[in-house]
């Protein structure tokens, strides 16, 4: 009765500890790989699991058998190990110098190691290489800037490398899209504290740091929609800061990057929407973009002046941008802890999640993307009464530290111009 008392507790609190592992708004699926150097990591951990799986039921099934072939019978039993009593200092036969078996399980486990240690490093130096497999695709030369803040992600896109850009082609948030099967450079960095990149079904973990730059690569075997987390500490709302990447056919990809670099027109007066775009420019201009419409973002499209460069020096010896050429947009020094940038909006309507891909704006988004169409929102039901949560009071549903300007603040808007704004988000496709 007393194990039993005792095995009941321990069992709830590991099934506690499983169910907290389970989401089904954040899948991040370690064990599906979809990308070349995820399945280079899958195969390590495959390979050293199951070697570690025959290890332990090996060492684990000799205990029990030994448990079992020398417990303490009942007296009176038929025991030669025992034999009527439970005498303290009786013992079964002892041996001891089996020379043969001592070399065996030294040998053994040496041998073990030095095959593992070799797998391990061969899958190490590959995933090392960090320097993206020349594609025959559209966009050959394409290379992201993945800048993390508290507590959402921006992307930098330069469909032509970076090496002699002013500036970044477009800018958008939460949502990284690539073309399948064809490895993408990007870089990660942070505006204000150390953040982590990592999407598990395409690749490892990136660090993104303040006043460095980690080159990555990230590929796609196949078209979908995968989660991801930023995985370093990073403040308050480190849980609900969340991501994604999308892989689309070369097709869907061009036309998304033409959407992306096409500038809105301000409405006029009439138009549909135009109340809800007068509310933005005078609530929301101050911090968030949409090119064509307000003034050019200080914060997150503004370029790096040659001599700003000097805190970044030689990026991890990976190219030379000395020369300044490589814009990033305005990063604070490392150790402020206010990013001072806010989500660029051209285009919100265009991706599926916001809010640090908290919230998905289309409930049925993954499976859309899954069966080829991530880019069929404008016939898709989004999901309003969450998009004017948060607009009602965002402090509320993730918590942020608004007055520290770090997370977007309460506007505390009349429900009819939470109205007019949501109309207008969700026009912007």
């Amino acid at each position: 009765m007393r194990s039993r008392s005792r095995l009941v507790p321990a069992l709830g609190a590991f099934l506690l500890l499983v169910l907290a592992g389970c989401t089904s708004n954040a899948p991040l699926d370690t064990l599906d790989p979809a990308g070349r150097k995820a399945h280079d990591i899958d195969n390590l951990l495959m390979f050293v699991v199951s070697i570690a799986g025959v290890i332990f039921v090996g060492v684990f099934g000799a205990l029990a058998f030994i448990a079992w072939k020398f417990r303490v019978r009942k007296p009176g039993s038929d025991d030669t190990h025992y034999p009527g009593d439970y005498a303290d200092e009786v013992f079964p036969a002892q041996s001891h110098g089996n020379f043969n078996l001592e070399i065996g399980w030294t040998i053994a486990p040496t041998i073990l190691m030095t095959v593992i240690a070799v797998v391990s490093l061969t899958a190490l130096v590959k995933l090392d290489d960090v320097k993206a497999a020349p594609p025959d695709a559209s966009y050959p030369d394409m290379e992201v800037i993945v800048v993390g803040q508290q507590w959402w992600w921006e992307y930098q896109y330069y469909l032509h490398g970076t090496e002699g850009a002013t500036e970044p082609d477009f800018v958008t948030a939460d949502e990284m899209i690539i073309p399948v099967g064809q490895d993408v450079q990007f870089f990660t960095t942070s505006r204000d504290v150390i953040h982590s990149f990592w999407i598990p079904r395409l690749n490892g973990k990136k660090d993104a740091a303040p006043g460095r730059i980690h080159p990555w690569v990230i590929q796609a075997d196949e078209v979908g929609r995968f989660a991801g987390s930023c995985t370093e500490f990073c403040g308050l709302s480190h849980a609900y800061m969340r991501m994604y990447t999308v892989a689309l056919p070369d097709d869907q990809f061009a036309q998304w990057v033409d959407n992306q670099m096409t500038p809105r027109t301000p409405l006029a007066e009439g138009d549909p929407n135009y109340e809800g775009e007068q509310l933005f420019i005078a609530n929301c201009q101050r911090c968030h973009v949409i090119i064509g419409v307000t003034e050019r973002n200080r914060n997150a499209d503004d370029a790096l002046e040659p001599d700003d460069m000097a805190m970044y020096g030689n990026i991890e010896d990976y190219r030379d941008y000395s020369d300044g050429t490589f814009t990033q947009g305005k990063y604070t020094e490392p150790g402020n802890l206010t990013a001072g940038a806010a989500p660029n909006l051209t285009h919100f309507a265009a991706r599926t999640s916001y809010a640090g891909s908290f919230f998905d704006l289309y409930p049925d988004a993954q499976e859309r993307t899954e069966a080829g169409g991530y880019l069929d929102n404008a016939g898709s039901a989004f999901d309003r009464g969450t998009l004017e949560a948060w607009l009602r009071n965002p402090p509320a549903v993730k918590p942020n530290y608004a007055e520290g300007l770090r997370g977007m603040p309460n506007l505390n808007l009349s429900e009819a111009d939470i109205d007019l704004l949501v109309d207008y988000l969700v026009s912007l496709d």
